[in-house]
């Protein structure tokens, strides 16, 4: 029985969840993809959407184009304020020249389309961010429109159970996270997340995922393996966004292999993420509590 399976047996219904990614640089978010993909496809969840908050020329055909060849046809969202380096989007142009029938013209804003999603939602969602979080700061601050008529702090209070972010390093002030201070509206944003947010949020750090090394297994045919041979990692990529996409589906951090560190998290004047540890607090962080490959084959299983 698969890891997959497992969890499926174990949840009483698929729980919702909406998709942030990058989509840009690394590899790593298209490890992710395909895992909800699977995931979606096997009943443990239900994929709303994917918004990328960092937009080239092959952003949403590439999206697109990867979420068809998993057998799924899903809205796509674009942070279109952030424009990425197209130096830096190889394997998004190979994958666009995959059969795909939506370009970035046709897709909403990444904040509005979460708006959309949360407020016609029947249950709950989860929103799974692996990349810059301004889609989320743009929907926290939203106002009542068309769409919903709540503004978006009262929405993401009714209608978001939980965010689970990949960003941080939660290490005593090693290393400033790329999500994180890579941007100064990435950084901004992540302040006032942090400050603001209603609803809990659990991160995923730089140093839980650097040194699980995944994808070193795929098929020569498999459009992933050519991902990673573009990205300059034919031999397999850190985990950052798989492992995290892989906490919230299983959705219980001692399950998935990790402690979980409670309290109230901040951004300091420097670009480290700092967590004021506490019962009770509506931010954590994770730990692992395994060996690399405990990871490592739960997620290659998958892929």
């Amino acid at each position: 029985m698969s890891v997959l399976d497992i969890i499926k047996n174990e949840n009483k219904k698929p729980i919702n969840i909406i998709h942030g990614t990058d989509w840009w640089t690394d590899c790593d978010d298209i490890v992710a993809l395909r895992i909800l993909c699977r995931a979606h496809k096997k009943g443990v969840i239900d994929l709303k959407c994917v918004c990328a908050d960092a937009v080239c020329q092959h952003t949403a055909a590439s999206i697109d184009a990867f979420l068809r060849s998993e057998g799924l046809c899903l809205p796509i969202g674009l942070d279109k304020s952030f424009k990425g380096d197209e130096s830096s989007c190889k394997y998004q142009e190979f994958i666009s020249q995959l059969p795909h029938k939506i370009k970035n013209e046709d897709c909403p804003d990444g904040f509005k389309l979460y708006r959309k999603m949360l407020w016609e939602s029947e249950g709950k969602c989860h929103i799974t961010e692996i990349g810059f979080p301004q889609i989320i700061h743009q929907l926290l601050i939203s106002k009542a429109d068309e769409l919903c008529p709540l503004d978006g702090m009262e929405l993401v209070k009714q209608k978001v159970e939980k965010i689970w972010m990949m960003a941080g390093d939660w290490r005593n002030k090693v290393h400033r996270e790329y999500n994180v201070v890579d941007t100064v509206a990435g950084l901004e944003a992540m302040k006032f997340i942090l400050n603001n947010s209603p609803v809990p949020i659990t991160c995923l750090g730089f140093e839980v995922g650097h040194d699980v090394i995944t994808g070193q297994h795929l098929r020569e045919d498999d459009i992933m393996h050519k991902a990673f041979e573009l990205s300059h990692y034919p031999n397999g990529r850190s985990s950052w966004d798989p492992m995290l996409v892989m906490l919230a589906i299983i959705g219980d951090a001692k399950k998935a292999g990790y402690k979980e560190i409670f309290g109230t998290a901040y951004v300091d004047e420097e670009g480290y993420t700092i967590m004021k540890e506490h019962k009770g607090g509506l931010h954590s962080y994770v730990v692992k509590l395994h060996h690399n490959s405990f990871y490592e084959d739960m997620i290659n299983e998958i892929i």
